[in-house]
């Protein structure tokens, strides 16, 4: 092969440039070779345009749609209510303003409120409370609260437009009208009870006890419930315990504790009261008792009560106390009769017995005491009952007199001249409390000399009255007994004696003994 032709092999085929950059049309020199795929490792620039996707029209036109929906929401609901809506009891859902206007409007004329519960039931009519509506105001003002950007949660919820209604009534009427129903109801009603300590009897042990609701009702509480149902317009309302009258000390108090705890430190004394020398037993105060002079003061403090104990104190004196009561008394002549008056027996000294009675519980005291007194009998056997021992027995109708002693033993007789009429020989049961030998007896002052009527002077002198009766030796008289004392020859009203028997009368007689003087 020639050298040029074997170059030219060697070189392979030389491509032809055209001006312009153009290529060579296909023809006749054969076919031109395939377009060349991309591959990955070829530019972006060398690769086929891909397919758009058409999602993200449609999610647009959802969300324009939903947005368009959602604005005639908003317009729609700012001019008419929610499905579901109420005002004054009455459907308003999907109506205008003026719906609720005409509603408004006619309850100033008709509406009524219905008070009930809690024992209390009445009506309050729009007249008697001067109620006033604007109609138009409150229903603009309602649908301005409706809130209806939030259209697509409200419109699955209960609405009750009676909530934002506003009118205008006499609040003074208002007021007044319900205390006076208050006021007549309370009169049969019961206070409520505040929690306090109270002593259990079981437990002997104070202890706290809960406060207790009573029936009374709160008249501000009632008028400011009533208040709130006239400004929503209700058709009626319900008293509960809220309107009532509430305790004002609760059992949750931390000071009812500590004061139950001090209220149980009185409960250790024990005290057994007696009477007299003989500890005669009359009496006892334990914890039982104690327990009701246990006071409560507003400190929640425990203390003891003196005016509880006097009070106590005088209930227990009734129960002893036997001077100038009616007692039975066992005559010589005329079998048992009742004698009454007198100055003989017990009397308490109520003022220091409280005052002992308060120191020994104080003092925890465990034992004996015995009550103080201002006057004693020889034994006590209860009111009524003789409470003497020795003494003597003055028969006035019989004109005799005797004495005994403790046994009831008779150690002594005479016959007497008493009282002559208007100067009577006092009836009753007294006391010998003085015994002079001799002695002076001195009359009532007269008033028109300013001297007494007599001063006479006897050897045996033993006066059992306050106001100078005694027995005692009248050597003057010419005889005893009978009926000498009504016939001119009685005494001043002392007991007169034969000197002798007064002698032997004096030797036994005592100062304390008693004497009883009847008919």
């Amino acid at each position: 092969m020639p050298a040029a032709a074997a170059n030219a092999v060697a070189r392979g085929p030389r491509r032809m440039a055209f001006a312009g950059g153009q290529q060579p049309p296909s023809g006749p020199r054969g076919p031109q070779p395939a377009p060349v795929s991309p591959t990955p490792h070829m530019p972006a620039s060398m690769q086929a345009p891909k397919q758009k996707s058409k999602a993200p029209k449609i999610v647009a036109i959802i969300l324009a749609v939903l947005v368009a929906i959602y604005v005639v929401g908003i317009i729609v609901f700012s001019n008419i209510f929610y499905p579901n809506t109420t005002f004054a009891g009455k459907d308003i859902s999907l109506q205008g303003s003026s719906a609720m206007a005409t509603i408004a409007n006619g309850l100033a004329d008709s509406y009524e409120l219905d008070v009930s519960g809690d024992g209390l039931n009445f009506t309050l009519t729009s007249q008697q409370v001067d109620l006033q509506v604007d109609g138009n105001a409150e229903a603009k003002k309602a649908l301005e609260a409706n809130k209806a950007w939030q259209w697509p949660v409200q419109v699955f919820l209960h609405h009750d437009e009676s909530t934002v209604l506003d009118n205008d009534y006499d609040k003074d009427k208002v007021a007044q009208l319900v205390t006076e129903q208050v006021d007549a109801y309370n009169k049969t009603a019961t206070d409520p009870v505040n929690a306090t300590i109270a002593y259990d009897d079981s437990a002997d042990s104070f202890q706290v006890v809960a406060e207790k609701a009573g029936t009374k009702i709160d008249a501000d509480a009632a008028v400011a419930a009533i208040d709130t149902a006239l400004g929503g317009m209700l058709a009626q309302t319900s008293l509960s315990n809220d309107q009532l009258v509430q305790p004002t000390v609760l059992s949750t108090e931390p000071g009812l504790a500590s004061a139950a705890e001090q209220a149980n430190g009185f409960l250790g004394a024990d005290v057994e009261l007696v009477l007299g020398s003989t500890a005669i037993h009359a009496g006892e105060v334990g914890s039982d008792q104690i327990s009701q002079f246990v006071t409560l003061g507003d400190d929640f403090t425990a203390t003891l009560d003196e005016s509880a104990i006097a009070s106590w104190v005088s209930d227990f004196a009734d129960t002893v106390n036997t001077v100038g009561t009616t007692r039975q008394y066992q005559s010589v002549n005329d079998g048992v009769i009742s004698v009454s008056g007198g100055t003989y027996g017990w009397k308490v000294d109520e003022d220091q017995l409280t005052s002992d009675l308060e120191d020994a519980i104080n003092n925890h005291t465990q034992g004996q005491l015995k009550v103080a007194t201002t006057s004693e009998g020889y034994t006590w056997k209860g009111v009524g009952q003789p409470d003497w021992g020795a003494h003597a027995e003055v028969d006035i109708s019989d004109q005799h007199a005797w004495f005994f002693d403790a046994d009831g033993y008779l150690l002594w007789e005479s016959d007497i001249v008493s009282g002559k009429p208007g100067h009577d020989t006092t009836r009753g049961i007294f006391r010998v409390f003085k015994k002079e030998s001799p002695g002076t007896l001195t009359g009532k002052t007269d008033p028109a000399t300013g001297k007494p009527e007599y001063v006479t002077q006897v050897q045996y002198w033993m006066q059992f009255t306050t106001d100078g009766i005694g027995f005692h030796d009248a050597s003057w008289q010419a005889a005893f007994g009978g009926t000498r004392y009504l016939q001119g020859y009685g005494s001043h009203g002392c007991c007169n004696l034969p000197p002798a028997k007064a002698a032997a009368l004096y030797d036994i007689i005592q100062v304390g003994n008693a004497v009883i003087v009847h008919d």
